[in-house]
C-alpha cells in the first residue's frame, strides 16, 4: 500500500474533499469542511493592534488599533498615562447645575447634568432624606431634615385628604397629638363635629383666606358640657390664618368653635368664624367662663360673620384682648362679652375691645349686661348693684349700620373712647349709638353720627362722666336721666329732632320696666348746644332733684322756638352762668298777660336787661312758666310707701282742671318716682294726689305749673326805672321794706328764688336811699317816718374824717348824770321830760359831765 508521501499531489483543496480518519475504531471518510468545522481560522494582524469581536454575538475576530496613551510591547498591553483613580485628582469646587456626572445608562456610559441628576432623586421611592442637614434660613446650626420638619407637621402627614368631602377629623386630632404645631394647606379640610381637642397645646398654622376648615355633619355632641363643633380644651391655644364655616345647612343647636376655661392663654390672628346657625349657640368662637383664673387671651384680625347669634361671644375671662376684628350679618352681636352668672362670682376683668369694625348686627360691641339678677326671665330686674364687667376700654372702634346699638356697656370701671358710632338703628327703632347703663364708668371723645333713637343713652347709670362728646342728628342727642351722681360735660351736640339732652326722673327699658333709681344730684355742664324747629334743647321731667345746668352755651338755630332752650319740670335746678345765643345779658320788656303786668324771662337765662317798663312789674315768670300754667307739671314723690306691686295715681283737680294723667314707677315694693302722661289743663292751687294700691304709705304732691324753683338767681339790669310791685304779685316778690321797689335806670336787681317766689337779694333801693350826681345822699320814704334803731347797746354816732370818734345821740329815761358815758358833745334826751331835764349835753367826756340845758 502506497504511502502519503508516496500519493501525487492534488491541484487545489475544497471543503468537498474527503479525507481518511479513523474514528471509533474504524477508517472513515470525512470532507474537509468537517474537519475544520470549529477550528479558527488563521488570522494576518499588522504590527501594534489586537484581535478581538466588535459585534454582537459570535463574529469574525477583527483587528482592533491600539489607541492613544496604550503601547503594545510584545505580548504585554500597557497605558502610558498615570492610573486613573478617583481618590487622586484634584479637589474640585461645589458642583454647578450644568456639570456632567457620569453614569452607566441602559448599559453605556453617559454624562448627566447635575441639576438633571438631582432632581431625579425624588422619583427613588423609599430615598429616606432625614438624616440630611441643612440650616434654616436667618439660623445658625444645622440640623437634620427630619429635626426640622418635626418643627411643625402637615395634616396630610396623618392621612388627611382636604378635598372637602373626605372626614379628615382623626387626622386632625392626631397631628395635634404629635404636639407640634400644625400646617392646613390651601385646601378645604371636611372636619365632622363634634370635634374635641384636648391637651397641653393646640397650634394650627393655615393660609389666609385660602385655608378652609369646614363641618360636614354633626353627628354626635361630644364629650363636652356645651355642644360644639370644635371643642378646644389644651391649656394654650394659637390659630392663624383659618376659615372656620360650621355649614350654614346644619342648623342643630351647638356653638361652632368653643375654647374651654382650661384654656388660659390663646393667641386667634386672620381667622373668619362663620355660619353657625344653632338657635340658641349659633354664635361663631365662643370662649367658656375661666375666672378667677389668671388668662392672656389676645383675638386680633379676625371675622366673625353670618351666625345666628353672636360673632365672637365671651363669657366670664380676665384680660382679654379683641383687636381689629371684624363682626357682620350675625343675628345676634358682632362682638358679645358677658357674664350670666347668678350666683355673682364669675365677673370679666381688664377687657381691651380696640380698633374693631361692626356692622348689620344687633349690637355691633356688647360688655356685660344691665341685668341686676343675671337671672334670664323677663321682665329683668335692672340696675347697678351687681356689675358683670369690672374694668375695661372699649376704644377706637366702628360701629355703624347695627339694628339696635352701635355699643352697649354695662359694668364698672369702664373707659368708652374715641369710637365711630355711625347710623344705627333709628329714630323709631329704639335704639342708640352708645348704650352706657354703667356705674364709676367714662365716656368720652366719642363720635356718634345718624338719625338714632339716642345718640348717648346713659339712662340709670351711677358715678358716670360723660364728656367731649361730638353727637349729631339722633332724636335724643344724650339722655343722661334716671341716675345719681352723673355728670354731662363739654359735649358737642347738634341737629337732634326731640331733644340735646334729656332727663327723666325714673328711667325704663321701653316695655314699662324701670331701672330702680330716681334721678340726683346731675350736673349739666360746659355743653354746647345747637337745636332747632320744634326740639329742646334741655329737658328735664318728672322732679329729677338736685340738677346742676351751668356754664352751657345753647343756640337756637334758624326756626328754633328760644323757649325750649331748657325744659325742666322740677322744683331742684342750679342754673348758673348760662348762655343763650351768645347773649350775655337777655333782653325782655315786660307786658300785658291776662291783665297782670308780666316779665317773661327765658328759663336757661340768669341776668336780663329792660330797656321799657310802663307800670309796676307784679309777676316774674319765665317762659315755660307762662306755657305751663294751669297744667300738672310734675308730681313730686313724698313717701315711697311700702308692700307695692300695682298702683294707680290719682290727681284730684281744682278749678277747672282735667285731662292730667301719670302713672307710678315701682321697684321693690316702693314707687319710686311717678311719670306723667298728660299734663292736663285749667288746674288751680290747691290740686292734689292720691295713690292706690295694693302697698301703703305713698305719698306725694302735685305742681301746677312750673314753681320759681328755690335759690334760683336772677339779676335783672334796668336801663330803664323799673317798679316792682310787693302786696300782690304772683309769684310773690318780696323784699326787707314789704314795699314796692324802684329800680334807677342803670341799675340792677338780683333776685333770689325763696319758697315758690322771688326775693329781693340786692338792689338799689332809690324808694330810701338816693344818691345824687353832686355826692349828697338822700335818705326818704314814700310815707311814714325814717327811724335810727342801733341795737342793744348801739348808738347813733356822728363822725368825720378828721374825728373818728365823734359824738353820739342818745335817748333814755331820767338823768344820765353819772350814769350814761358818752364823748364830749354827746346829747342825751330824758324821754321822761320836764322842764329844765329834758336836753342835755356832755361837756367833757365820761359820766360826771353832763349839763341839763333845756
Amino acid at each position: 500500500m502506497p504511502t502519503i508521501g508516496q500519493l501525487p499531489p492534488a491541484t487545489s483543496v475544497s471543503d468537498t474533499d474527503e479525507l481518511a480518519i479513523f474514528q471509533n475504531g474504524q477508517t472513515l471518510a470525512a470532507t474537509r469542511a468537517q474537519v475544520l468545522a470549529g477550528v479558527q481560522k488563521t488570522l494576518t494582524l499588522p504590527q501594534n493592534s489586537l484581535l478581538g469581536g466588535v459585534g454582537p454575538g459570535t463574529s469574525v475576530p477583527v483587528p482592533i488599533t491600539i489607541g492613544a496613551n496604550l503601547a503594545l510591547a510584545g505580548t504585554t498591553l500597557s497605558a502610558t498615562a498615570a492610573p486613573f483613580e478617583i481618590p487622586g485628582l484634584a479637589a474640585g469646587t461645589p458642583p454647578g447645575a450644568g456639570d456632567i456626572v457620569p453614569l452607566g445608562q441602559a448599559g453605556v456610559n453617559a454624562g448627566v447634568s447635575y441639576a438633571n441628576f438631582l432632581s431625579a432623586m425624588g422619583g427613588v421611592p423609599g430615598l429616606p432624606g432625614g438624616a440630611l442637614v441643612a440650616t434654616a434660613s436667618g439660623a445658625t446650626a444645622a440640623r437634620t431634615i427630619a429635626a426640622l420638619a418635626s418643627n411643625a407637621v402637615a395634616i396630610e402627614d396623618f392621612g388627611a385628604k382636604g378635598d372637602g368631602v373626605t372626614d379628615d377629623s382623626a387626622a386632625l386630632l392626631a397631628a395635634i397629638a404629635s404636639g407640634a404645631p400644625v400646617r392646613l394647606g390651601a385646601k378645604t379640610y371636611a372636619i365632622a363635629g363634634e370635634c374635641d381637642i384636648t391637651g397641653v397645646a393646640c397650634t394650627l398654622l393655615g393660609v389666609p383666606g385660602l385655608t378652609i376648615l369646614t363641618r360636614p355633619a354633626q353627628s354626635k355632641l361630644g364629650t363636652s358640657a356645651t355642644p360644639a363643633w370644635i371643642n378646644i380644651a389644651t391649656a394654650s391655644l394659637f390659630m392663624d390664618g383659618i376659615i372656620f364655616d360650621a355649614n350654614a345647612a346644619l342648623t342643630a343647636n351647638t356653638f361652632a368653635v368653643i375654647v374651654q376655661g382650661s384654656c388660659t392663654k390663646s393667641i386667634v390672628t386672620r381667622c373668619l368664624f362663620k355660619n353657625a346657625k344653632g338657635y340658641g349657640n349659633g354664635s361663631g368662637l365662643c370662649y367658656l367662663a375661666s375666672d378667677p383664673a389668671v388668662t392672656q387671651h389676645h383675638i386680633s384680625d379676625c371675622e366673625f360673620a353670618a351666625n345666628a347669634v353672636h360673632g365672637f361671644y365671651v363669657q366670664a375671662i380676665d384680660a382679654l384682648s379683641v383687636t381689629n376684628c371684624r363682626g357682620h350679618d350675625n343675628g345676634g352681636n358682632g362682638i358679645h362679652i358677658d357674664s350670666q352668672d347668678p350666683a355673682f362670682v364669675l365677673k370679666i376683668r381688664e377687657v381691651q375691645v380696640l380698633g374693631n369694625t361692626c356692622w348689620n348686627n344687633t349690637c355691633g360691641i356688647t360688655v356685660g349686661n344691665f341685668n341686676a339678677t343675671n337671672i334670664p326671665v323677663v321682665p329683668f330686674t335692672y340696675g347697678n348693684s351687681n356689675p358683670d364687667v369690672l374694668g375695661a376700654v372699649v376704644s377706637g372702634n366702628n360701629c355703624y349700620a347695627n339694628r339696635g346699638y352701635g355699643i352697649f356697656m354695662s359694668g364698672r370701671n369702664i373707659l368708652v373712647s374715641g369710637n365711630l358710632c355711625a347710623n344705627n338703628s333709628s329714630v323709631t327703632g329704639g335704639g342708640a349709638g352708645i348704650l352706657c347703663d354703667t356705674g364709676y364708668c367714662k365716656v368720652t371723645g366719642n363720635m356718634v353720627t345718624g338719625a338714632s333713637s339716642f345718640g348717648i343713652d346713659c339712662g340709670g347709670s351711677i358715678y358716670t362722666e360723660v364728656d367731649s362728646n361730638y353727637i349729631n342728628g339722633a332724636l335724643i342727642g344724650l339722655n343722661i336721666g334716671g341716675g345719681q351722681n352723673c355728670t354731662a360735660r363739654s359735649n358737642f351736640i347738634q341737629d337732634c329732632t326731640g331733644s340735646s339732652i334729656a332727663v327723666q326722673n325714673v328711667e325704663g327699658n321701653g316695655s314699662g320696666d324701670n331701672f330702680g333709681l330716681a334721678c340726683s344730684d346731675l350736673s349739666i355742664i360746659g355743653n354746647w348746644i345747637h337745636y332747632s324747629g320744634g326740639a329742646v334743647g334741655i329737658l328735664i321731667r318728672d322732679a329729677a332733684q338736685n340738677v346742676l345746668i351751668m356754664d352751657n352755651i345753647v343756640v337756637g338755630d334758624a326756626g328754633a322756638n328760644l323757649t325750649n332752650a331748657l325744659s325742666a319740670y322740677t322744683d331742684s335746678v342750679i342754673l348758673r352762668g348760662n348762655l343763650l345765643n351768645f347773649t350775655p345779658r337777655w333782653p325782655v320788656n315786660p307786658g300785658v298777660v291776662n291783665g297782670v303786668y308780666t316779665l317773661s324771662v327765658p328759663d336757661i337765662v340768669d341776668t336780663v336787661s329792660i330797656s321799657q317798663s310802663v307800670a309796676p312789674v307784679a309777676s316774674i315768670v319765665t317762659s315755660q312758666g307762662s306755657l305751663t300754667a294751669g297744667q300738672v307739671t310734675f308730681i313730686k314723690l313724698l313717701n315711697t310707701g311700702v308692700g307695692y306691686t300695682t298702683a294707680t295715681v290719682n290727681i284730684n283737680g281744682t278749678g277747672t282742671g282735667t285731662g292730667a294723667a301719670a302713672f307710678p314707677w315701682i321697684s321693690n315694693g316702693r314707687i319710686i318716682g311717678i311719670q306723667m302722661s298728660s299734663f292736663g289743663s285749667g288746674y288751680g292751687a290747691g290740686t292734689t294726689v292720691s295713690i292706690t294700691g295694693n302697698g301703703g304709705g305713698a305719698l306725694a304732691s302735685a305742681q301746677v305749673g312750673l314753681p320759681v324753683l328755690q335759690n334760683r338767681a336772677l339779676t335783672i339790669d334796668c336801663l330803664t326805672p323799673v317798679t316792682f310791685a310787693a302786696s300782690g304779685a304772683s309769684p310773690v316778690q318780696s323784699n326787707w321794706t314789704g314795699a314796692p321797689i324802684t329800680v334807677p335806670a342803670g341799675a340792677s336787681i338780683d333776685w333770689i328764688g325763696n319758697n315758690g317766689g322771688w326775693r329781693a337779694a340786692r338792689f338799689s333801693q332809690s324808694d330810701y336811699v338816693s344818691p345824687n350826681g353832686d355826692g349828697s345822699l338822700t335818705l326818704k320814704t314814700l310815707t311814714g317816718d325814717i327811724s335810727l334803731h342801733p341795737s342793744g347797746t348801739g348808738k347813733v354816732r356822728i363822725i368825720s374824717d378828721t374825728e373818728s370818734t365823734g359824738a353820739v345821740e342818745l335817748i333814755g329815761r331820767g338823768s344820765p348824770q353819772n350814769s350814761v358815758a358818752a364823748p364830749a358833745g354827746s346829747t342825751f334826751r330824758n324821754l321822761n321830760g320836764g322842764v329844765g331835764n329834758t336836753f342835755w349835753v356832755s361837756q367833757a367826756a365820761g359820766s360826771a359831765n353832763w349839763v341839763a340845758v333845756a
